[in-house]
C-alpha cells in the first residue's frame, strides 16, 4: 500500500511540475510575427540568437528579432559568424548594394558554416540593406571575430589595405594569385598557404619599409596575426573569438554599444559544458560583461526541414543538395531536446519566443531545453553537471513549419 501510495504522490508531483511550467509559459510567451511585439529585455550589452543550421525560418526569426531592436534603439552592432575580413566586406555590400559582392561572401561564408551558403542567406543580407535604408543616420554596424576559414576575403582586404605600397614582390604575387580566378583559397591549400607566410615573414622582416604607406595598421596586423593562427593550429575557434572580440572591445568602445551575435547553438551557450567553454561562457567567466548583461535567444525547430550538405561531382562542381527533416533538428524521436514538447503545446505562433529568466522562472530548476535525448545512446545529462537550464540560455524561440534553406547555386 505505501508503495502504492509513493508512486501516486510522485505521478502527481510530475504532473503538477509539468503543469507548472506550462502554466509559466503561457505567461511568459511573445509571438514575434505580431505587429505588438516589444523585445522585453532593455538593459543588455549583447545578445547571441542561434539555433542548428539550415532552416530558411531562422532566418525570419532573427530579421524579426533586429527589427524590433532598431526599433527600440537597441542595437548598433551586428556581428555573424565571420572573420573581421569578411564582416569588412559584409559592410560594404550594406553600403553600396553590390550585388555580386554579396554572392561571393554568401559561397565565404559557408567555410566556417556549411548549411549557410544559401539564397536565404543572400536575401537576408538584402532585407538587412533594407533595414539600414530606413535609419540612414544611424545604421547598424557589422563586425566579425571569428576565425579564418578561407583566404580570399582576407586577401582581398590585405591588397586593399596595401594599396599605395609600391615594389613589393610578394604583394604582387598575392595580387597576381587573386586575380587568377582558379586559384584555390581555401586554408588547405598548400600554394596559397605558402605565399602568405613568406608575404608575412617579408613584412615583419621590413616592417619599416612598408608600415607607413598601409591605410589601416590595425586592420592589417589584426589579419595577419589571425591568418597565422592557422599556420600553428595552438588556438582553438573560441580562443580565437574571444581574443579578437576583447582586442577590439577597447578600440571600438564596444562596451558603449548594443551588440547582435547570429552563432550556432555552442557559441553562445552562457554555462560550460563539462570542461568546453564557449565564446559567451568565456565573456562571462573573465569579467568582460556581467552575466545579466549578456543575454542568450536560443531557437528550436519543430515539424520543421534543414538543408543537409551539397553534392559536388568529381571536378568541384556543384550538382544538387540534400535535406534533413528528422535527425538534425531537434525533435525527433531518435533525437529530441528535452522539454520541446512544453513549447510546442504553447506556441502563439509559428515563430514564438519564450522568456525563461523571469524572477521564480521554472526554468530555473532542471534541464529542459539544454539536455538532448538520443535512442539507445546516454544523452548530455552528465556533462550538465546538474546545470539548469537559465545558466546556459535565457530565452528560446520554438520555430515551426520551416522548409529548408536552398544552395545559392539554385538561384535562377
Amino acid at each position: 500500500m505505501n508503495k502504492i501510495l509513493i508512486l501516486l504522490f510522485s505521478i502527481s508531483s510530475i504532473l503538477a511540475f509539468g503543469q507548472s511550467k506550462k502554466e509559466y509559459l503561457k505567461n511568459n510567451r511573445f509571438d514575434l510575427t505580431s505587429t505588438e511585439f516589444e523585445f522585453p529585455q532593455k538593459d543588455f550589452n549583447i545578445i547571441g540568437f542561434g539555433a542548428y543550421h539550415g532552416s530558411a525560418k531562422t532566418y525570419d526569426a532573427e530579421i524579426l528579432l533586429i527589427k524590433n531592436l532598431k526599433r527600440q534603439n537597441l542595437i548598433d552592432y551586428y556581428i555573424p559568424e565571420t572573420n573581421y575580413s569578411q564582416a569588412f566586406f559584409f559592410q560594404k555590400y550594406l553600403e553600396t548594394g553590390n550585388e555580386e559582392l554579396l554572392k561571393e561572401l554568401t559561397l565565404a561564408f559557408q567555410t566556417i558554416v556549411n548549411q549557410e551558403g544559401t539564397i536565404e542567406t543572400f536575401e537576408h543580407w538584402e532585407k538587412l540593406r533594407e533595414l539600414n535604408q530606413t535609419y540612414p543616420e544611424n545604421p547598424i554596424k557589422v563586425f566579425g571575430f571569428d576565425a579564418i576559414a578561407e583566404y580570399h576575403f582576407p586577401i582581398k582586404h590585405i591588397l586593399q589595405l596595401t594599396d599605395k605600397v609600391q615594389n613589393w614582390k610578394l604583394k604582387t604575387e598575392l595580387q597576381r594569385k587573386f586575380d587568377d580566378k582558379e586559384i584555390n583559397f581555401s586554408t588547405r591549400n598548400a600554394e596559397t598557404t605558402e605565399l602568405l607566410k613568406k608575404f608575412i615573414n617579408d613584412y615583419e622582416e621590413n616592417k619599416s619599409i612598408y608600415y607607413i604607406q598601409i591605410s589601416d595598421t590595425i586592420s592589417f596586423h589584426h589579419i595577419l596575426k589571425n591568418i597565422k593562427y592557422n599556420f600553428d593550429k595552438e588556438k582553438g575557434r573560441e580562443e580565437i573569438i574571444f581574443d579578437n572580440y576583447v582586442y577590439f572591445k577597447n578600440i571600438m568602445q564596444l562596451g558603449n554599444k548594443k551588440q547582435f551575435f547570429k552563432y550556432g547553438f555552442f557559441h553562445i551557450e552562457k554555462q560550460r559544458e563539462e570542461k568546453s567553454s564557449s565564446f559567451f561562457t568565456r565573456i562571462i567567466e573573465q569579467n568582460v560583461y556581467d552575466r545579466k548583461k549578456v543575454i542568450t535567444i536560443m531557437g528550436y525547430l519543430t515539424k520543421s526541414e534543414v538543408l543537409w550538405d551539397k553534392i559536388y561531382d568529381e571536378n568541384g562542381d556543384y550538382k544538387t543538395y540534400t535535406t534533413e527533416k528528422g535527425f538534425g533538428i531537434g525533435d525527433y524521436w531518435k533525437e529530441y531536446f528535452k522539454g520541446i514538447k512544453k513549447l510546442k503545446k504553447t506556441k502563439l505562433s509559428d515563430i514564438t519566443l519564450f522568456k525563461l529568466n523571469s524572477e521564480n522562472s521554472q526554468y530555473q530548476n532542471g534541464t529542459d531545453l539544454i539536455e538532448i535525448k538520443l535512442f539507445l545512446k546516454k544523452s548530455n545529462r552528465k556533462s550538465l553537471q546538474g546545470k539548469p537550464t537559465t545558466d546556459f540560455i535565457d530565452y528560446a524561440i520554438l520555430i515551426s513549419n520551416s522548409k529548408s534553406q536552398k544552395p545559392i547555386e539554385e538561384m535562377k
